[in-house]
């Protein structure tokens, strides 16, 4: 049986991959808190409470609506650089390492979520059905 295929499986793994890519973007960002011009960068997170937007497209009816996983012209699952939201330091770098650290906690706590989720649901679908190898 492959889990992917079941909705809440194939989500906690598109959040677990986005949530390791975002990790690795705020671990740049925190190697680069003292290169001078470099300015922190940020992925955009795409819509996981719409279960549904995966398998419905959306028509849009006017040119000035935005399609689903895009926001200010930014593509979910995207690197951008945000605009800086403090003062640069001296030398034009903009990376905070307290927010940055703060960021990287938070992900950890998501991800370790949707691990318990995973086997939260696989140890239901095991007592369901004895037949499951998993």
């Amino acid at each position: 049986m492959d889990l992917q295929n079941i909705s809440v499986f194939g989500l906690a793994g598109q959040k677990m991959q986005f949530l390791s890519e975002r990790q690795k973007v705020l671990a740049t960002n925190i190697a680069n808190v003292n290169t001078p011009n470099y300015i922190a960068k940020d992925i955009m997170e795409p819509d996981f409470g719409n279960i549904m937007s995966s398998t419905l497209k959306m028509n849009t009816t006017d040119s000035k609506h935005m399609s689903l996983g895009q926001m200010n012209g930014v593509t979910a699952g995207k690197v951008y650089t945000p605009k800086p939201s403090n003062a640069l330091t001296i030398d034009g770098n903009g990376v905070i390492v307290e927010q940055q650290l703060n960021e990287a906690s938070k992900s950890k706590s998501e991800y370790s979520r949707m691990i318990t989720i995973y086997k939260s649901y696989k140890s239901m679908l095991q007592t369901a059905n004895t037949k499951i190898n998993i």
